[in-house]
C-alpha cells in the first residue's frame, strides 16, 4: 500500500489524469481539416488552446481511484483546480484520508500517511525552479491545467507533428528544472467525430516513457462545451504501475477557491512533521490549523 500510495500521490502531480479528449464541438474548422495532410502544429495548438479559453475552474467532489497493479485496491476523494496554479486533492480508504496535495501561487505541497517518513513536504515554485529540488517523479503544477484542459499551449514554442496510422502527435521538447530533457508528447486519435485527445506520454531524452495517461472515457460540459476527461488510465513503467481515475459529474468554472480561501491553502496540523524541501524542517505556525480532510465549502 505504501508503494501505490507514493506512486499516486507524486504521478498525479506529474500529469494528473491527464489530459484531455478534444471533441468534436471543441473547434469544428480545426476538424474539418484534418484528413490529408495532418494538421499542422498551429492547427493543434489552436484546438487545445479553443478548449482551454472555456475553463477557469475544475471541480470533482467525488473522485474514484481504481489501482490496478501491483495490487488491486480503491480510494475515494476529491479534487479541484483553478487557474493559474491552484490544485487540491485528498483521497481517503476506510474513512482514513491517506494523501493531501496541492498547489498555490506560491507553493506546492504532498503528505502521504503511509509514506516513511510521513512529513508534509512543502516548496515555494520559485525553489523549485531553481533547479536544486529532485523529486522520485518531476512535477510542475502547469502539467495539471494541461492534463485537464485548462492550460493554453504557446504558439511561439517549437513543436514537431508525427502523423501515424490513426494518430497524431504534438510532441513539445522541454527542459525540467533539474536540467533534464523530456518530449511532452499529447496524442489526437481519428474518430467518427473527428480529432480526439486520447492520451498524453512523457519521454525522456533516450525515448523511454516515464509515465503515460489514457483517455477512456470523455465528458463535456453542458455549459461551456468544454471537453474534460471522464475515466482515465495512468501508468508509470518504472513502477509497474497501473490505475484508472474515475471523474463523473466534474464542474467547470465552479470557483470554488473564491468561496473557501482555504481550499489552496497548505494545511498546518501540529501532529504532522512540516518539511521544507529546499530549506529542511519548518514549525507549524500557532493559529494557522486547518483541516487537512475537510472538503470544500459549499
Amino acid at each position: 500500500m505504501r508503494r501505490i500510495s507514493i506512486a499516486l500521490g507524486l504521478g498525479i502531480l506529474v500529469c494528473l489524469t491527464g489530459c484531455p479528449p478534444f471533441q468534436k464541438k471543441a473547434a469544428p474548422d480545426f476538424r474539418a481539416q484534418v484528413t490529408t495532410p495532418p494538421p499542422s502544429a498551429g492547427e493543434l495548438v489552436a484546438a487545445l488552446n479553443d478548449n482551454a479559453r472555456k475553463i477557469q475552474s475544475v471541480g470533482c467532489r467525488y473522485l474514484d481511484i481504481d489501482c490496478k497493479e501491483p495490487q488491486p485496491g480503491g480510494l475515494r476523494g476529491w479534487m479541484y483546480c483553478q487557474k493559474p496554479r491552484s490544485f487540491r486533492m485528498t483521497a481517503s480508504l476506510a474513512g482514513q484520508t491517506e494523501l493531501d496535495m496541492g498547489s498555490n501561487d506560491s507553493e506546492f505541497w504532498y503528505w502521504i500517511r503511509r509514506n516513511e517518513p510521513p512529513y508534509l513536504f512543502h516548496c515555494s515554485h520559485e525553489e523549485f525552479a531553481k533547479g536544486q529540488i529532485r523529486l522520485q517523479v518531476p512535477f510542475q503544477p502547469e502539467w495539471i491545467m494541461e492534463a485537464l484542459g485548462m492550460a493554453e499551449y504557446d504558439p511561439a514554442k517549437s513543436y514537431q507533428v508525427v502523423a501515424n496510422k490513426n494518430t497524431i502527435e504534438l510532441i513539445e521538447p522541454t527542459l525540467l528544472p533539474q536540467g533534464q530533457t523530456v518530449n511532452k508528447i499529447t496524442i489526437f486519435t481519428r474518430t467518427q467525430n473527428g480529432m480526439q485527445v486520447t492520451g498524453h506520454v512523457l519521454k525522456d531524452s533516450q525515448n523511454n516513457e516515464i509515465c503515460t495517461a489514457t483517455i477512456l472515457k470523455p465528458q463535456q460540459d453542458a455549459a461551456t462545451g468544454a471537453v474534460l476527461p471522464k475515466v482515465v488510465e495512468l501508468h508509470w513503467k518504472a513502477e509497474h504501475l497501473k490505475m484508472q481515475l474515475l471523474m463523473p459529474n466534474a464542474t467547470v468554472n465552479g470557483m470554488e477557491g473564491q468561496r473557501n480561501p482555504d481550499l489552496y491553502a497548505r494545511p498546518n496540523r501540529p501532529e504532522i512533521q512540516s518539511y521544507d524541501l529546499a530549506r529542511g524542517f519548518t514549525p507549524s505556525a500557532p493559529g494557522q490549523v486547518r483541516r487537512l480532510s475537510g472538503e470544500p465549502l459549499r
